[in-house]
């Protein structure tokens, strides 16, 4: 995905249909099947910020997955740091049966382990303040005298000094290295606990003073990634990004396999490095994910709010969807209600400009899975509803060159500002790629934005993109190329959507090209007739 960045909602005129159209679309399949795939769908209030639902022991039963994604999950996500790569692909298989009973087009993102480092053994299960502590190799625990841990990654070890922090479990269990030293080619790092507690295995060991030589991506990772790039997964997320050169490395290895669809490629900022690179990670990215989790180990807490904002922005810059992750409901994990505090920080995240808000142990094991995605949503609507009303200027971010099409920037602003200064009931816009799409979701739009699109796959990846409606239609239509083809059903589309009836105005998007590649170059209004929509 490329395009031009969408500004931070600004709360600072409202639309002429402000209100009239506040809804959730049940993407349903259109021009094709039976009765020429046409249903008449359910209608709500509705949310343009995507929601992200974390799929786990709370919702893998085929009822909950799919009441998951009728609360409206767009996105799932396959932790691959838990579960075994077999249960995962039994997973994807299961919600593209759903998505095919249910007619809405689902996003899959697997989220890749990454290098994370874990105790592998320890001869201790508390540890208390003041008490000194040995980090070994595996295979050195025995030869300890006192209170020792192994972890799995022993080579990071010769990254550590004194004087450095090692955390454990999250940063619940704090260390501070006093001693480095190296026996018979082994390192033994000593250290004193300044904050202790119980230690329970396989924890994450966090190094936020040095700079381990791992590689973001490892052997096992690509493993997993080829794996769910030939069964179709739509977005892969990458841990413990450090540089952009990560991404292009992983992009290339992907490619160099052959397959008719690449997975886009999500950047997780969660580390100190990538912060720093944090443009050029942005850039060779797809989309990027906000992991405040790592981030608020890594940095001290009081960065992360900030960070927050600074990673949004940069992706709205360089026109790639965001999301914003961790503990967004955490106490939804056991109560049927989030605190104020979290409902608050879910809105000022929309206000910031996210594309996306993800839910995590929430969903994967959490007692209220699917209340939790529908809570999410209802924040967010209703944030978008007060954001709705208020003044703002509607194509700022829609000025970055896209690659391969000048002219598209030039069109989205054109249709932006139509859509803002006229009477319209809805925007709708020809994507086979996604590339028209994303550019368009870049703006401040008030009412519906559908997409039609013949590529099921790019129609999952939609469901990322600011309020985008994406939805597939059959590929025998030939609406890429047939301009009145594709007005006549986008007027049946809405209609059968219920975002538009007789007699409503709706902008258009399209291109006169006849293959990929050729600009996106023409925009208008038309209105729609009920007896055309009826056809």
């Amino acid at each position: 995905m490329a395009g031009a960045g969408r500004s931070p909602r600004d709360p600072s005129a409202s639309h002429p249909t402000a209100g009239r159209h506040r809804l959730r679309i049940d993407h349903r399949w259109i021009g094709g099947g039976e009765g020429g795939g046409r249903r008449v769908v359910s209608q709500e209030p509705g949310v343009r910020t995507a929601v992200v639902a974390t799929v786990g022991p709370a919702c893998a039963e085929r009822d909950v997955l799919r009441r998951l994604i009728e609360a409206g999950a767009g996105i799932l996500r396959l932790n691959l740091s838990h579960g075994d790569l077999d249960g995962h692909l039994r997973t994807l298989a299961l919600v593209r049966e759903i998505e095919a009973e249910l007619g809405i087009p689902v996003g899959v993102m697997a989220d890749l382990p990454g290098p994370k480092i874990r105790i592998h053994a320890a001869d201790v299960e508390h540890l208390v303040d003041g008490t000194g502590l040995d980090i070994v190799e595996p295979d050195r625990v025995s030869d300890a005298s006192g209170p020792v841990i192994a972890i799995d990654a022993p080579q990071v070890l010769n990254s550590v000094e004194p004087g450095h922090r090692i955390l454990l479990d999250d940063g619940n269990i704090r260390l501070l290295v006093i001693r480095c030293s190296d026996e018979q080619g082994s390192r033994r790092v000593r250290c004193t606990v300044t904050s202790g507690g119980d230690l329970r295995s396989r924890v994450g060991v966090n190094l936020p003073d040095s700079d381990p030589d791992l590689p973001a991506v490892t052997a096992r990772d690509l493993d997993f990634a080829l794996a769910m790039r030939d069964a179709g997964v739509d977005l892969i997320a990458v841990s413990f990004v450090r540089d952009g050169d990560d991404l292009r490395r992983l992009r290339a290895a992907l490619e160099d396999s052959a397959s008719d669809v690449q997975p886009g490629l999500v950047s997780k900022i969660e580390r100190p490095g990538a912060i720093s690179h944090l443009d050029d990670v942005v850039e060779a990215s797809d989309a990027v994910l906000v992991a405040r989790g790592d981030l608020g180990v890594e940095l001290d807490i009081a960065e992360v709010p900030v960070l927050q904002k600074r990673v949004i922005a940069a992706a709205v810059r360089a026109g790639r969807p965001v999301i914003v992750a961790t503990q967004m409901l955490q106490s939804m994990m056991t109560q049927p209600s989030p605190t104020r505090a979290e409902a608050t920080d879910a809105a000022n995240a929309v206000l910031d400009g996210a594309d996306a808000l993800m839910l995590s142990g929430e969903t994967a094991i959490g007692r209220h899975p699917v209340l939790a995605v529908d809570t999410l949503r209802r924040i967010a609507r209703r944030t978008e509803q007060w954001h709705d009303d208020m003044p703002h200027d509607h194509v700022q971010g829609l000025d970055r060159e896209v690659a391969g099409d000048p002219w598209l920037p030039a069109i989205a602003r054109g249709a932006h500002r139509i859509a803002a200064e006229l009477p319209v009931t809805a925007m709708v816009a020809w994507s086979q790629t996604g590339a028209t799409a994303l550019v368009l979701s870049r703006g401040d739009l008030r009412v519906p934005l559908v997409v039609l699109t013949d590529d099921p796959a790019s129609a999952r990846r939609m469901r990322l993109l600011h309020g985008v409606l994406p939805v597939p239609v059959d590929s025998g239509l030939g609406l890429g190329a047939d301009r009145a083809a594709f007005l006549t059903m986008a007027k049946r589309s809405l209609v059968d959507l219920g975002i538009a009836e007789d007699g409503d105005a709706c902008v258009f998007v399209h291109g006169s090209r006849r293959e990929i590649g050729r600009p996106t170059d023409s925009v208008g209004v038309f209105s729609v007739r009920a007896d055309e929509a009826g056809e």
